[in-house]
């Protein structure tokens, strides 16, 4: 019978993973050092991730997840639409105002000893599938009645360049975030109000 798996293991690898990804970058996260961190062995981590990329890909999909957490549920309501992508997007932003996560930016932008096609498999699992998740929220929204989105993928593309702005070509160029916590909390809700007004509902044919 297979050994069972060890959560705290698991646990613990996922974290020193996570922790060198945003702390040194990508190619900071071999199965060597990830192993060191979680004080585990090595064949510990390659019974859990074929290789540093399925790792890798196992340390976004949890971050997408916890950060998009108010997606987990469909909006039974008007007012419930709001408050999800109102605690969405203050999460989201304060994760993206993060020194952590712009030391991982510009990790990215350089490449740094990244293929390309390494680079690629990570935007996939973070920012391309943090858009299909809000967009199937949108999607399911929409199918209720409480918004319209009729190109759920485009809408929830533009409410993300609407949070964010200008703020991925600042961190670039080395600039500190404009906003603090209050701040972008307050930008967040703006924004969410704004993109609502012209996503109302239609009114349904007699």
């Amino acid at each position: 019978m297979p050994r069972p798996i060890d959560a705290a293991k698991d646990q613990a690898i996922l974290v020193a993973a996570t922790e060198l990804l945003f702390s040194e970058g990508p190619m900071a996260c071999s199965m060597d050092a990830v192993a060191r961190r979680a004080r585990v062995s090595k064949v510990t981590v390659y019974a859990r991730y074929a290789n540093r990329q399925a790792l890798l890909d196992a340390v976004v999909q949890q971050c997408v997840r916890e950060l998009s957490v108010e997606l987990d549920r469909a909006p039974s309501s008007r007012l419930g639409v709001r408050e999800a992508l109102v605690g969405f997007g203050d999460r989201l932003l304060c994760f993206i105002q993060s020194d952590a996560y712009w030391r991982l930016i510009r990790a990215m932008a350089s490449l740094q000893g990244l293929t390309e096609a390494e680079a690629a498999a990570i935007y996939q699992q973070g920012p391309q599938s943090t858009l299909l998740r809000l967009a199937a929220w949108m999607q399911a929204a929409d199918a209720a009645g409480l918004g319209y989105f009729p190109a759920p993928e485009r809408d929830a593309e533009q409410l993300l360049g609407m949070w964010i702005g200008l703020d991925v070509v600042r961190a670039l160029y080395g600039l500190p975030p404009r906003r603090d916590a209050q701040a972008v909390r307050h930008h967040v809700a703006c924004v969410v109000d704004a993109f609502l007004l012209i996503h109302e509902p239609r009114p349904t044919m007699p």
